[in-house]
């Protein structure tokens, strides 16, 4: 099922999303999947991310098929909330004909999309798009529906009044009043950004621990940001419970009319030496192995 993890602003969109793919048998398959992404059409710029359905074998991987689905909606319209439709109709229509699809059984063909944007007339939108889970009676079908269906919120105020929003998707039973409440305070007092950040990433590695996550959810996260002031550009992350040289990005997409239509997926920058730390107390021994305390080692100099 995986985790994803959105809060947004007046000032930036921050999104963390587990990167754990478990099995149909419930196994981990990998701790490495990619399932999120920045979104750029006419009149929005958007973080996005997936749960659900990650891969059927190597014939059907849903971070590459969802690449190339919003920026065929976007081909149709290329205006967020027109964009999100049409791409509903797409999955809907995807999840109906592919055979690749339909050879897994319906309870492994639920899938979920979050986006949530910066529009161009000020204001904040979230959007989720499920086959399965009902944002509003807060429900979640156990198996694949028919149709994909679109929850839009826009904000009732304009960003700069610092509307806030907190969203999960996946196992978002897993996520307490209390977690939500402690991103609010954060959000509504304009905390920085690695404040905000940070309390998102405990979060969604606290959930990894929780019975009612049920094994699905990861400890290795993407992160994403849109800073409101420039919100063309999004800033990837990182987080992980253990020592890596790979940083992986999250994917692109830009559906804009007058656009490059470039897409850019999976990758990841890597290093000869250590550059993904698992959070250290700056006193500790620093992961690498070198003896030393971290904050004489690897700890970075922001921290």
């Amino acid at each position: 099922m995986t985790f994803a993890l959105v809060a947004a602003n007046a000032d930036q969109i921050i999104q963390v999303s587990d990167r754990r793919l478990t099995g149909w048998n419930g196994g981990v398959l990998t701790e490495a999947a990619g399932k999120s992404g920045h979104l750029l059409c006419d009149d929005a710029s958007a973080l996005y991310c997936f749960t659900g359905l990650a891969t059927i074998g190597d014939q059907f991987i849903t971070s590459r098929w969802l690449m190339e689905a919003l920026q065929a909606a976007s081909k149709r319209n290329a205006r967020f909330r027109e964009l999100i439709e049409h791409f509903s109709e797409i999955a809907t229509e995807q999840f109906r004909s592919n055979p690749v699809v339909l050879s897994a059984p319906p309870e492994h063909r639920r899938l979920t999309v979050m986006l949530t944007a910066y529009a161009a007339d000020g204001f904040v939108f979230n959007a989720l798009v499920s086959n399965f889970q009902d944002f509003i009676n807060y429900v979640d079908h156990p198996t694949a529906q028919p149709k994909f269906t679109v929850y839009c919120w826009r904000s009732a105020v304009p960003a700069f009044s610092n509307p806030t929003v907190v969203q999960a998707i996946g196992a978002f039973s897993a996520m307490t009043e209390a977690d939500e409440q402690a991103m609010r305070r954060l959000l509504e007092k304009r905390a920085p950004y690695a404040a905000i950040r940070q309390k998102a990433v405990d979060i969604v590695g606290s959930i990894s621990d929780r019975h009612r996550s049920a094994g699905t959810v990861g400890k290795r996260m993407n992160t994403a940001r849109i800073d409101s002031g420039a919100p063309m550009a999004a800033y990837s992350g990182y987080e992980s419970d253990i020592v890596e040289q790979g940083l992986s990005v999250v994917d692109m997409v830009d559906g804009r009319t007058l656009g490059s239509g470039l897409l850019v997926g999976q990758i990841e920058l890597t290093s000869e030496v250590p550059i993904v730390f698992p959070s250290v107390h700056r006193n500790a021994p620093c992961p690498c192995g070198s003896g030393k305390k971290f904050r004489f080692c690897h700890r970075p100099r922001s921290q």
